[in-house]
């Protein structure tokens, strides 16, 4: 399986934080939803699979550009879909949540280049073998 790894290490994940958050200080994202940063800890992750029957478990890093949109409307469009976007955009008063917007779309511009918006990613390439 491919899963990510931690949220700072994805430039991505740190990106939209900060943008959403105030200038300096990164808003906290709401938990209690799926999370996709949970199969992040490699010691965790093992245990789990163990635990289930699974041996060998082996992980293999993956350090990849992740393709956001082919312009700044679209990856801001994409972004706004997540759900803890959506839900820390829902929080804010409408004036809060505009500037955190105006911040996205300033940090996804950041991001473009002629094919596209990308960001840095790093993910975890999984293998195991049922017992």
């Amino acid at each position: 399986m491919m899963v990510w790894q931690a949220h700072e290490r994805n430039e991505w994940d740190v990106t939209i934080r900060q943008s959403l958050g105030a200038a300096k200080e990164p808003v906290a994202i709401p938990s209690g939803g799926p999370d996709p940063f949970s199969l992040a800890d490699p010691p965790a992750v093992k245990q789990i699979l163990e635990a289930a029957g699974f041996a060998d478990v082996a992980f293999t890093g993956v350090c990849e550009p992740v393709c956001y949109g082919p312009d700044v409307a679209a990856a801001l469009d994409w972004v706004r879909g997540f759900a803890c976007t959506s839900a820390v955009l829902t929080r804010l008063d409408p004036a809060a949540a505009a500037r955190a917007a105006g911040r996205l779309r300033e940090a996804l511009a950041a991001h473009l280049s002629d094919d596209g918006v990308w960001f840095n990613s790093r993910a975890w390439i999984v293998t195991a073998r049922r017992h």
